[in-house]
């Protein structure tokens, strides 16, 4: 494993240990970020922009947000929005979405709204002609049959990629997200895509 992924293992590591034993809202309370905590999202963030420095992506060059993509008129067409828009050089080279658990209506309704930011002026004119779109989750409860059905129906499926940080689904055995520990193959699987997406843009000023 490359010295950047062990890092960031190290950090999801970190996260789930503080996770182990969480129930009800106690659980919700840390996955979400509330009460001051540090969320899901939270972990997220430093994951992309650790691999965007080590890549060679200086500070300055990159913002994560997640403000609304606007259309010229509001009242006529909606706003879009995912949890991390990441942007280089004033395009947004990614667009990821963070979730505790992941389940069929969720999955679907993330996918229509990558179409919707792919087919939309407003929000593709700020796309680098690279972009990608990656589903982050805890838990993933999802079957292949319902990717290949958004692919078919949705479309844009090579530009998707999903990961899950848990080895098991939600709710395996009665325990919460982090007491069985880390997915170690999907946490560098996320590490090595975001990798290939920031390598090439490492050494453009």
């Amino acid at each position: 494993m490359s010295e950047i992924a062990q890092e960031c293992l190290g950090e999801v590591q970190r996260y789930y240990a503080g996770g182990r034993g969480l129930t009800s809202k106690q659980l919700k309370n840390y996955t979400s970020g509330d009460h001051g905590q540090s969320g899901f999202e939270s972990l997220v963030d430093k994951i992309i922009l650790k691999v965007a420095q080590e890549c060679g992506i200086s500070a300055h060059r990159i913002q994560i947000n997640d403000n609304y993509f606007n259309p010229p008129d509001t009242e006529t067409e909606d706003p879009q929005r995912m949890d991390h828009h990441v942007w280089v050089d004033g395009k947004v080279v990614l667009i990821a979405e963070s979730r505790a658990w992941v389940d069929k209506p969720f999955y679907t309704l993330k996918r229509a709204v990558a179409r919707n930011m792919m087919e939309l002026p407003y929000v593709n004119q700020h796309f680098a002609p690279n972009i990608k779109f990656a589903f982050v989750a805890l838990a993933m409860d999802i079957k292949d049959r319902l990717v290949n059905t958004m692919d078919a129906t949705m479309g844009y499926g090579n530009l998707i990629e999903s990961f899950k940080f848990s080895p098991y689904p939600r709710g395996h055995q009665k325990k919460n997200y982090f007491d069985h520990g880390v997915n170690i193959a999907a946490v560098r699987a996320f590490v090595e895509y975001l990798i290939k997406i920031f390598e090439p843009l490492g050494e453009e000023e």
